[in-house]
């Protein structure tokens, strides 16, 4: 009931379709952020953190440069919000406060030979002088200094060694020791300046850039997977399996890619005037817009082509193939002798052109070509019919060595063939059904058989019960138990043969499970062997066993091939001549084993091997022992149900049989 209500290929298609442009925005979006990072700053890929970055080293030089151009000695003109006299240097100072300055970034620079100096701490009474000053910075655990032509930082690459060649330190404006510099990020940096949003983003890139690859896989293989799903549901409804085709599928196909092409050529211009509107809203809407109709046009052409693809019409709706078939049905009503001639002529017609336009216009190359594709194409054209051709042959061998299921399809052909196609296949019908009813009357045999058989098992398994109860109460005479003896021995081969009767009719009608397992052959011939050991020597029997010294590995139901083999060995164990000898060989080839087993027949072998196969056969037409003439028909079967060959040959009173198997 749930499949009637719910087409669950449908759903996930439609879901698919609005996945896949999230992840085709992630795989563009991580693309895009990889790309920007190796081009721009590749030191934040293997920076521990913002301060070991190019960006920063470069960012926080132009801090100091630009702070170091209003004390280097020209006239001081650099706005100021307060001022105090100072030593500097042994004679009269000023210090000017610049705290219009809000930012992270605090400095101190001193100008020794003009005896100035500028910050953008406030000015307090604990920052008066240099020293209370640089104390003051000193509180803030990431600085800089330069003094004495010496820098002191923390910063990894601030040190002299990364920066002696920056335009700081070399040219005519270069610091000189006349100059003491002191600067300092604060601590958390608490304002929203360059360094702090610089810091954001240098957290952000790296974050994406770690995860992008990751991204980029796992969005990939969305894609591919819901790209499956997509083609799954194409055509899917809940109704039935069939492929639905709605009007739209039906059109031709060249008129479908023009209606495409032009949707998406609209997509594409609403895109590009959106772009150049000035109003954002307008942008972000037409622009959608322009995507979304260029999507969903997408979305219609790949519905319609893989519809089109399941129902095997792509090819048959387009419009090349319906002028061909047009003209093809015209030729088709001719009969053979006119096709002949008409193919012969338009063969005569084109090739008289293209020799004669050879030798006007000179051009050897591209006519001399055309006439050979000319000829390439008549005998691809004959090659295809000779296929056709046997093919039918095939069939009609097929059908003339007794295999009825032949594999000939009228479709396949074309005009007459395709007539005889279709009258072979009718013969090859025939027959089949009369070989169907054939084998149903073989199986309804054997199940009368099994049938049967069931129904003697119930009143002979109370006979047996009963004569066993019989034997625990004292008989009146001898005469009595020895009827009772006899009345024991026929139930109990009556039991034996009724056992055979069911095992061989399952055997041959192949209803039995298997449980196909590997199974080492020389072990398995080993235990047989020994448990037939004393019945061997009761009746004289030597066995002379040639086993491979590996492990011969088959595939094979354990339990089934020990019943076979059994089987062998009881028929020896009756019907061999007493004091011979019995052969058995185990010959490992490299793709398969055959078990082979030679013995010598006590009553002679007056009737042919496959006469010895039929059930209910002993060897000797007037041999009358227990058996029940079942066991190599069981034999045959359960060996050929496993995939092996069971086969016996008689020559005089030599009886050999031989299995063989597969080798793993």
């Amino acid at each position: 009931m749930k499949n009637k209500l719910i087409c669950m290929p449908k759903i996930l298609k439609n879901i698919s379709y609005i996945l896949v442009p999230i992840f085709i925005i992630v795989i563009i979006s991580s693309v895009i952020s990889i790309m920007f990072l190796e081009r721009t700053d590749r030191s934040i890929i293997y920076a521990s953190n913002y301060y070991d970055t190019q960006s920063f080293k470069q960012d926080y030089l132009n801090s100091i440069s630009r702070k170091y151009y209003l004390v280097d000695g020209s006239d001081f003109s650099g706005g100021y919000t307060d001022t105090q006299s100072i030593n500097i240097n042994g004679k009269d100072g000023t210090i000017y406060y610049n705290t219009y300055i809000n930012g992270n970034f605090r400095y101190l620079i001193v100008n020794k030979k003009a005896g100035i100096a500028t910050t953008n701490l406030e000015h307090t009474m604990k920052t008066d002088t240099i020293n209370e000053i640089i104390n003051s910075l000193s509180e803030n655990s990431m600085y800089w200094n330069y003094t004495n032509g010496k820098i002191d930082t923390n910063f990894s690459n601030l040190t002299m060694e990364e920066v002696r060649y920056e335009s700081l330190f070399t040219g005519s404006e270069a610091i000189n020791n006349d100059f003491e510099i002191y600067t300092v990020l604060l601590n958390g940096l608490p304002y929203n300046d360059d360094f702090f949003i610089n810091e954001l983003f240098y957290n952000f890139i790296i974050k994406i850039y770690k995860i992008a690859p990751a991204l980029i896989v796992i969005s990939l293989i969305a894609i591919v997977i819901a790209f499956v799903l997509i083609l799954r549901g194409i055509g899917k409804t809940k109704e039935n399996d069939q492929i639905y085709l709605n009007w739209f599928d039906k059109w031709k196909l060249g008129i479908v890619l023009a209606i495409g092409m032009a949707l998406i050529c609209i997509g594409i211009i609403t895109c590009s005037l959106a772009v150049n509107i000035s109003i954002v809203s307008f942008v972000a809407i037409g622009f959608t817009t322009g995507i979304l109709i260029i999507y969903l046009t997408l979305i219609l052409m790949l519905e319609t082509i893989v519809k089109r693809i399941k129902s095997h019409t792509l090819i048959k709706s387009t419009i090349c193939y319906s002028i061909f078939k047009g003209a093809k049905s015209v030729v088709d009503n001719r009969n053979i002798a006119t096709k002949l001639i008409l193919f012969y002529g338009i063969f005569c017609i084109l090739g008289f052109f293209f020799t004669s336009r050879m030798w006007q216009t000179r051009n050897v190359f591209m006519y001399s070509t055309l006439l050979l594709s000319l000829g390439f194409l008549s005998l691809w054209y004959l090659f295809c019919k000779l296929r056709e051709f046997e093919k039918i042959r095939e069939a009609l061998k097929s059908i003339y060595e007794g295999n009825t299921n032949i594999q000939l399809n009228p479709n396949e052909q074309k005009g007459v063939l395709k007539e005889l196609s279709i009258y072979i296949q009718d013969i090859a019908g025939g027959l089949s059904n009369a070989v169907n009813e054939s084998l149903k009357s073989e199986r309804l045999k054997t199940e009368l058989i099994t049938n049967v058989s069931h129904d003697i098992k119930t009143p002979l398994t109370s006979i047996i019960n009963y004569v066993d109860l019989l034997k625990k109460e004292k008989m009146p005479n001898e005469k009595c138990t020895e009827y009772l003896m006899i009345l024991d021995n026929k139930s109990q081969r009556l039991k034996r043969l009724t056992e055979d009767l069911v095992e061989a009719s399952k055997a041959s009608s192949g209803n039995i499970k298997l449980k196909m397992e590997k199974i080492n052959v020389v072990e398995l011939v080993k235990q047989v062997s020994g448990e037939f050991e004393d019945r061997f020597k009761k009746r004289g029997l030597q066995e002379v066993i040639t086993l491979p010294e590996e492990a011969v590995i088959i595939n094979a139901d354990g339990r089934y091939l020990y019943r076979v083999l059994e089987n062998i060995y009881s028929n020896v164990a009756k019907y061999a001549m007493e004091n011979t000898r019995v052969y058995l060989d185990v010959v490992a080839q490299r793709k398969s084993v055959v078990i082979q087993m030679k013995n010598i027949s006590q009553d002679k072998l007056n009737i042919s091997a496959d006469e010895l196969m039929q059930r209910f056969v002993r060897g000797e037409a007037s041999r009358n022992t227990e058996g029940s003439g079942l066991g190599l028909s069981i034999a045959s079967s359960l060996t050929e149900l496993q995939g092996g060959k069971f086969h016996i040959y008689l020559d005089g009173d030599l009886f050999k049989v031989t299995l063989g198997f597969e080798r793993i």
